[in-house]
């Protein structure tokens, strides 16, 4: 079965981005006039070529290269690039907005389709100016022969004492307009850049209030440890879980593709098999990485240092999927995400629960390994007025008999057991509940997220008489009809059942693309502003590690199991 569900996963990739190679080629309205010659200004999407726009836009292939000689490199994604517009040989440029409504009717290209805004002077018009090292507002003035105030005007989100960003555009209204639109479209067309279509676009800035995407096709890149190379029938065989967890991860991530794509949201996705320092090398080395724009990966720990530092140089968010332990990267990088809740955030959460909660707290411990955060764990518990206790279980040699000193039957006892240790944990319970039933004393239980892995060992009755109280990255509620919907369409696909890594697949790819569409590149910027948004098994809210710093996870699911045997998600 998990033969058929693999052959199932690969058979997919060959339906679904065909979809996503094949774009019907939309003849675009933005238009510009050089000279006496008018272009269409055409946004070059994944999977059109020089024959099929040539048919669309009527020229021929000699036409098209002559106006755009890098073509003779061959054609590429993003870029933008000049066609003759050869229904006139020659348009007038509007004057204002109502000689334009009367001369709709005479010319053979309107206002609207060449994308002109005028200002005062009836000459300007808006181009779009890449910011490079080095630029300033007053040598921008100075160079498009208009004032800084004039740039400050059309850009609002500028002041004189802001520093302007590489990589940035800026719209700016120069004198002596015909002789620079030319001047700067055939230098921005080297560049893969163009004029700005000074109607419809809106400037990547830090204003997190508007949707930026406009139908362009965003590029991401996806590293997982899949390690193609040793997939074999020996494999199937063993059911090595390692492989099969990030191949399910794919499969969800690629459903989250596809229903992005119902929202009109066009993705060009590159995957990277990335499971030692050479296939990272090679995937870093590549010109998918020079375009990308988001990377969400999952590389060997000891590889995620190097992967962070080189996204940073380039300015490109990198979401890494599952390590819980990579704050001291996220600190350093601040293009850098870590898309789970860090170890030491789980405690400081558990702290704020527990210091909300009723008297007579007991920790419970087997041994302390890391006497500092042990300390400082119970310290904060005491600074925010509770009394704690703390039991030395021990498994051997010792019934713990005096556990049920700890606890009190005529108020709630509230016990946090820490270990990692699933057989410390599975005695403990065992014990709390016996004490609980003959003592007759109310208790809850908490747990850490590690303690999921090994909760299907715990007693169901305990579990639920002793009110445990988890916190969680994932839980999914199937009671959800989004999670119905997913679920369906998993099954059709791929002829199985979702695992919590197709699940995390799904979530991230929903979550971070949708943001990269409606906030542009600078998205980090603005999901520290978002609300705590809820997918369909995590729950996201990042904040600022530190000032020079990426992003972490700082939301986290609590899970209580009740007497009524239900589980309430808070």
């Amino acid at each position: 079965m998990k033969k058929i569900k693999y052959l199932f996963s690969f058979v997919l990739l060959l339906f679904i981005f065909p979809i996503f190679s094949q774009v019907e080629i939309k003849k675009s309205t933005e238009k510009i006039r050089i000279n006496d010659k008018v272009y269409y200004i055409h946004h070059v999407k994944q999977g059109e070529t020089i024959y099929s726009l040539c048919r669309v836009y009527g020229v021929t292939q000699e036409e098209l290269i002559a106006a755009n000689p890098q073509l003779s490199q061959g054609l590429k994604a993003e870029q933008r690039i000049k066609i003759p517009d050869k229904t006139t040989a020659k348009t007038k440029v509007a004057q204002t907005p109502s000689e334009t409504k009367q001369e709709d009717d005479k010319n053979a290209v309107k206002t609207e389709d060449i994308q002109s805004v005028n200002t005062n002077d009836a000459e300007n018009s808006a181009i779009k100016h890449k910011l490079k090292s080095g630029d300033n507002l007053v040598e921008l003035a100075k160079k498009y022969n208009c004032t800084v105030e004039d740039i400050l005007k059309y850009n609002p989100h500028l002041n004189k004492n802001s520093k302007l960003k590489k990589g940035q555009y800026l719209t700016i209204y120069p004198d002596k307009r015909e002789s620079l639109q030319a001047e700067n479209i055939e230098e921005n067309t080297a560049q893969q850049d163009t004029l700005i279509d000074t109607i419809t676009e809106t400037l990547i800035d830090t204003d997190c209030n508007k949707n930026l995407y406009s139908a362009d096709v965003l590029n991401v890149i996806l590293m997982l440890p899949i390690k193609t190379n040793e997939i074999n029938d020996n494999t199937i065989v063993k059911n090595q879980r390692s492989v099969y967890d990030f191949v399910e991860f794919y499969e969800g991530f690629l459903l989250a593709i596809d229903s992005l794509k119902s929202k009109n949201i066009s993705i060009n996705l590159t995957t990277f098999d990335v499971y030692d320092a050479q296939t990272l090398k090679t995937a870093l080395n590549s010109s998918a990485f020079d375009e990308a724009q988001l990377v969400i990966s999952h590389v060997p720990k000891n590889l995620t240092d190097t992967l962070a530092k080189v996204a940073n140089e380039h300015k490109i968010p990198v979401v890494t999927a599952f390590s819980q332990e990579t704050e001291n990267i996220a600190e350093q990088n601040k293009y850098f995400i870590q898309a789970l809740a860090p170890t030491a955030l789980q405690l400081k959460k558990l702290n704020t629960i527990l210091c909300s909660a009723e008297q007579n707290i007991i920790v419970i411990y087997e041994e302390i390994s890391d006497t500092a955060n042990f300390d400082n764990f119970v310290q904060t518990l005491e600074n925010c007025g509770k009394t704690v206790k703390k039991y030395h279980y021990r498994l051997r040699g010792s019934r713990n008999e005096n556990l049920q000193s700890e606890l009190d039957n005529n108020v709630k006892n509230n016990v946090i057991a820490l270990s990692n240790s699933r057989v410390f944990i599975t005695d403990v319970v065992s014990k709390l509940n016996e004490i609980s039933i003959s003592l007759k004393c109310d208790v809850t239980v908490y747990g850490l997220p590690h303690w999921q892995t090994f909760e299907k060992n715990l007693n169901f009755d305990h579990v639920h008489n002793l009110n445990l109280s988890t916190l969680n990255l994932f839980f999914v509620d199937y009671d959800r009809d989004d999670v119905k919907n997913f679920i369906n369409k998993y099954r059709y696909y791929y002829k199985g059942d979702p695992s919590q890594f197709s699940f995390h697949g799904y979530d991230l790819g929903i979550y971070f693309i949708e943001r990269l569409a409606k906030y542009g590149t600078d998205f980090m910027q603005c999901i520290t502003k978002d609300e705590a948004s809820t997918l369909l098994q995590t729950r996201f809210k990042f904040d600022k590690i530190s000032p020079q710093g990426g992003l972490v996870n700082t939301e986290l699911l609590l899970l209580r199991h009740t007497k009524d045997l239900n589980i309430i998600v808070e």
